[in-house]
């Protein structure tokens, strides 16, 4: 019997690893009352927000910016915004938020040098591939996931090759202490009911202390006792609404020194007790 290759020896066509993550895509606003109150967006992440109709204004670290119909405003990893409009005049926006996983880099998009503003020639057209990406989330498919995967990277394709930004050689620094604060996020949630040290915590990620508190700051927006704590209510709610552990068991696999200090933490934070909480989402 003659020799056959397998399949693996024929030769590579194309091979890449991509990672998507979307925290919001749609179209929003549209109502007198719209705002976004000032917030942070995570070091991770980028957000495109594009006017669809009207006009709005952003403040990005400060700064004032107007937008009308067609602009497109970038926000990256760590900037500081809020968002308002003429109540007489209801904008309508199509926003997203998210990470392109590529290459061990948490968001390859954080790589490129995006101007603050665009300016979109053709706004309609922007308008008809972000609505494949909404069609393709409103699919029933059992394909579902890979549809949006699909019509993701199609758009991103799209407005890559319309906005075109040049490599940001800067980067690689920028990358390096966010992934240090990456990992510490996620040495942290691995050990959460643990009692964590702020010497510990920095030794895990090869940083001192103070250096490591300043740079968690600055990427995060909360010293990193603050984000430990909001971590750990976070994990209580979830908790709290999906399970019966006691109040006490909850405090203690969350890493509450006693149930007491773990409810007036949470009263504090939310403004009701752990049993209040569980019997509103009841």
């Amino acid at each position: 019997m003659p020799w056959l290759p397998y399949h693996h020896d024929w030769r590579l066509a194309y091979q890449t690893s991509l990672g998507l993550r979307v925290h919001w895509f749609g179209r929003f606003a549209g109502t007198p009352d719209w705002e976004i109150e000032h917030s942070r967006l995570a070091a991770d992440m980028i957000s495109f927000f594009f006017v669809e109709r009207n006009a709005c204004w952003a403040f990005i670290n400060g700064r004032r910016l107007a937008l009308k119909r067609g602009d497109l405003l970038i926000i990256r990893g760590g900037d500081e915004f809020s968002f308002g409009h003429d109540a007489a005049r209801p904008h309508v926006s199509l926003s997203a938020s998210l990470a392109l996983e590529q290459g061990g880099m948490a968001n390859a998009l954080l790589c490129r040098r995006f101007h603050r503003r665009y300016t979109i020639a053709k706004p309609e057209r922007f308008v008809a591939e972000f609505e494949k990406v909404l069609t393709a989330f409103a699919s029933t498919s059992p394909a579902r996931e890979l549809h949006i995967s699909g019509a993701l990277l199609q758009w991103l394709a799209w407005l890559m090759n319309e906005l075109r930004p040049a490599m940001d050689r800067s980067f690689a620094e920028d990358r390096s202490v966010m992934d240090k604060i990456l990992l510490a996020e996620t040495w942290a949630d691995a050990r959460l009911k643990d009692v964590i040290t702020l010497t510990d915590w920095a030794r895990a990620v090869g940083l001192n202390a103070v250096y490591f508190g300043r740079i968690f700051k600055r990427e995060t927006g909360l010293r990193p006792m603050d984000w430990l704590n909001q971590r750990r209510l976070q994990l209580a709610c979830q908790q709290l609404a999906s399970t019966r552990k006691t109040v006490s068991a909850i405090a203690e696999s969350c890493g509450f020194a006693s149930p007491f200090y773990f409810s007036r933490v949470f009263r504090k934070h939310f403004g009701q007790s752990p049993m209040q909480y569980r019997q509103s989402q009841c």
